[in-house]
């Protein structure tokens, strides 16, 4: 069975003349993108992280797992949605896979060097329990397989005679913006526990479109995962005698300590740039919160989970705009390291609303107009060790202008 096992999700062929017409950047679907999946704690009591445990015992989980990649890109002929499978019914992949050509993959056989799932829970651990904290460090287990084959795929892209190289950098960039994107906290949590609250089937995760502008060559226009996880119904679990006593699970993040913080921001501004246009327009009034988990690890956590800001009118090129209201469409996931927090591309997800005036000409009636904008780019912010945060350079992409949002240092205080 090991040889059914790709470690790519996508195909080569990715590196065909693709274009697509999409520009929201990656999102998770549902709920704002980023909106955890209750499954409630008491299902895993007895069992780490969720329930102290003094002496747990190793549960090693028995079953296997599934997933494929569909992913919309135009040019691409009869392939256009592609699938490309993790692992083939016959260990090799057709000319033109479908969901029906993909196989499972035994947990003993989870690619990447990835831990098999397993469960550290105490002797008065019920079996429901033991069972359920396989099911859920399995989802993070197929969470994070999916990472690494996404990145592993873009790593192995390679220019194809007669395809410019722009075109594979760009699909390059939009595998690495999907990757970073899964790989951020709160939305490895949310894919988790999709998997998880749905044991034996295969759920659907949606990704939106890729980051590169959707006018280039070799942009993913939509993306969805397809993963599932199915332990053994006969034998869902045993005991792993040469693991013995246990004191943390082996997918499952372990949470230590959690903050959630807010503050005012004191001055900043959204700076437009692009043909004929070089303007600025001042915040003058925003709001925020951030929560923050600190793990065994001592690794922290980063996630902006609210901004809303007024912004003043401004001019752009023929464009007028008033009434400008900016928020943040749902909560975003950062890497802190030091004082610096990056937000991967198409983390950062704003609804800005407006008046908007064509050469004094009111479009739709006066009335305000909504779109919603990612980040093109890693964006950039700080989180001092003297408890304050700022955006340095948030990039987004609006048809043919960036917009770049920077923020002053604002204090944090602790919301109870």
């Amino acid at each position: 069975m090991h040889t059914n096992v790709h470690h790519v999700l996508f195909a080569a062929s990715l590196s065909l003349l693709l274009v697509a017409c999409a520009d929201s950047g990656p999102t998770l679907e549902g709920d704002g993108g980023l909106a955890e999946a209750e499954t409630g704690k008491e299902l895993y009591d007895g069992c780490l992280p969720y329930d102290e445990v003094e002496l747990g015992a190793s549960f090693t989980c028995q079953g296997e797992g599934e997933g494929w990649l569909v992913t919309d890109v135009y040019g691409a002929g009869k392939l256009n949605p592609m699938t490309n499978c993790l692992a083939y019914a016959d260990g090799v992949a057709p000319d033109n896979p479908t969901p029906e050509d993909c196989a499972p993959v035994p947990l003993e056989l989870v690619p990447f060097d990835l831990p098999r799932p397993r469960g550290c829970c105490g002797e008065d651990a019920a079996e429901d329990n033991i069972g359920g904290v396989c099911v859920l460090d399995c989802g993070y287990a197929a969470c994070k397989t999916a990472i690494a084959a996404i990145r592993a795929t873009a790593d192995a892209l390679e220019p194809i005679k007669g395809v410019p190289k722009n075109v594979v950098d760009t699909s390059k960039a939009d595998l690495y913006a999907y990757a970073d994107f899964l790989d951020a906290p709160a939305s490895l949590q949310h894919c988790a526990q999709k998997v998880a609250l749905v044991p034996g089937e295969v759920v659907s995760i949606g990704l939106g479109s890729g980051v590169t502008s959707p006018a280039a060559f070799g942009h993913i226009k939509d993306a969805t995962i397809f993963l599932g996880c199915n332990l053994d119904p006969d034998e869902p679990f045993v005991i792993d005698s040469e693991f013995g006593v246990c004191t943390e699970p082996t997918n499952i993040p372990d949470a230590m300590q959690e903050q959630q913080s807010g503050g005012s921001v004191n001055g900043g501004a959204v700076s437009v740039f692009g043909p004929g246009v070089d303007t600025s327009a001042t915040i003058e009034h925003a709001t925020f919160e951030i929560h923050e988990v600190l793990n065994r690890d001592l690794s922290i956590d980063f996630t902006l989970t609210s901004f809303d800001a007024t912004v003043t009118d401004t001019r752009a090129g023929s464009f007028d705009l008033r009434d400008v209201q900016v928020s943040l469409a749902g909560p975003a996931s950062g890497t802190l390291e030091g004082d610096a927090v990056i937000f991967a591309p198409g983390t950062l997800r704003f609804t800005v609303s407006s008046i908007v005036s064509v050469d004094g000409e009111p479009l739709f009636a006066g009335l305000p107009t909504r779109a919603e904008y990612s980040n093109s780019a890693p964006a950039t912010a700080t989180r001092s060790l003297d408890g304050s945060f700022a955006f340095l350079n948030a990039p987004f992409e609006v048809g043919e202008y960036i917009a770049v949002l920077n923020t002053e240092p604002s204090a944090l205080v602790p919301i109870q």
